[in-house]
């Protein structure tokens, strides 16, 4: 598009009341000239990408009523983002993302404080050497093991019990992934803190740091991964000197006629994620949030298995999944003994095109909250959604 759109644009004569809105659209239309031009002028690949999602869904959680709405990022989240890369010479590079979830049902980002919720990285990288990314990013553990998912319903995918391998995201990280070496893969990263630094400083507590050691093994049919995740520097006094882990093994299989997958995870003191619900309000102004319950955070272990299979059929493909985790708590309200959780689901996804598909699933959970995994009220919950996902 010719920079004299944008000028004539930016000249054409307004009401007073629309200069404010004018100005607004054009720094942001040149902006994305400007990004259209870099190929040309930098030999740097830009590319602008996204996913919009939405579903009806109807959802009920036992003791209360059935709610039906509308339903953002019912197969996949929906989001938008930039990438870039750019050729030093010798086969080395310099690569960057910024990627933010979106509410498609409102209209507006997933965190308003932060537009790059997701992804906000620069890295530098090579053949021989691997890459390295510095900031907010996925941990190792989570992207190498993620992958073996069938089916990513919201709430209802790996990540519903296997939390380490669900999708959040980690600030102030540093990550290295090696080169496939014949199929294997190494990963190892850092974040010198995680946490809500500013809320952790106000309680006289300290960083949450992180770490994540991931391997995986990708040639033909075969995926596997395997991964350690643990925290460290958390305020003793409030946990007791207990660092949250997590370990985790995955693993699938693409037969042609279906795919089958399988994973296994031990989480303890926590979740390492900090995508466990809001968790105790100790915890929370400390800069701790989504740990989980006191009971899994003093001294908890959560044991998970996850099964899956994919089977083409007709023109689309048949999802099926069913994951359980045992706590080994009793609530401390109660003295109950923590129940076994399940989560299932069945799926089917038709494509309207390469970029373009309808779903449409059902799910339940038993002792399951879908915002936190494991909550002593042990509800169940049961959801049925059909949907539109399209990809640009």
């Amino acid at each position: 598009m010719s920079p004299l759109f944008f000028v004539w644009i930016a000249a054409r004569p307004l009401a007073p009341e629309q200069t404010r809105i004018r100005w607004a659209g054009c720094s942001a239309a040149a902006v994305l000239a400007a990004v259209v031009a870099m190929p040309a002028q930098a030999q740097t690949h830009v590319r602008l990408y996204g996913t919009v999602d939405a579903a009806v869904s109807s959802t009920r959680v036992s003791g209360g009523p059935t709610e039906n709405g509308l339903l953002s990022g019912g197969q996949s989240d929906s989001l938008w983002g930039l990438q870039g890369r750019e050729a030093l010479g010798g086969g080395s590079y310099a690569a960057f993302a910024l990627e933010g979830g979106l509410d498609v049902a409102r209209g507006a980002p997933d965190d308003p404080a932060r537009p790059f919720n997701y992804q906000s990285w620069v890295g530098v990288g090579s053949a021989s050497l691997g890459e390295l990314r510095l900031g907010r990013q996925y941990t190792v553990g989570q992207a190498f093991v993620s992958a073996i998912e069938v089916g990513a319903w919201r709430d209802f995918g790996v990540g519903a019990l296997l939390r380490a391998a669900d999708n959040y995201q980690v600030s102030r990280q540093i990550s290295w992934r090696s080169p496939q070496w014949s199929g294997v893969q190494l990963g190892a990263s850092y974040s010198f803190d995680a946490g809500d630094a500013a809320a952790a400083d106000a309680a006289g507590g300290s960083a949450y740091k992180l770490y994540s050691l991931a391997l995986r093994y990708e040639q033909g049919p075969w995926l596997l991964a395997a991964s350690w995740e643990q925290a460290s520097a958390l305020r003793l006094d409030a946990l007791g000197g207990r660092r949250p882990s997590a370990a985790q093994l995955g693993a699938s299989y693409n037969f042609g006629v279906a795919r089958l997958a399988a994973g296994w995870s031990r989480q303890r003191n926590g979740f390492v994620g900090r995508n466990g619900g809001d968790g105790p309000a100790q915890w929370q102004a400390a800069g701790l949030k989504g740990l989980g319950p006191a009971e899994f955070i003093d001294g908890g272990r959560l044991d998970a298995v996850y099964l899956a299979a994919s089977i083409p059929m007709g023109h689309g493909e048949f999802q099926m999944q069913w994951s359980q985790a045992r706590p080994n708590w009793a609530w401390q309200d109660s003295g109950a003994r923590a129940k076994t959780s399940q989560v299932m689901s069945l799926g089917y996804i038709y494509p309207l095109s390469l970029r373009t598909s309808l779903y449409a699933f059902a799910a339940h959970g038993r002792a399951y909250a879908m915002d936190g995994a494991v909550d002593a009220s042990q509800p169940s919950v049961s959801q049925v959604a059909f949907g539109l996902n399209t990809r640009f």
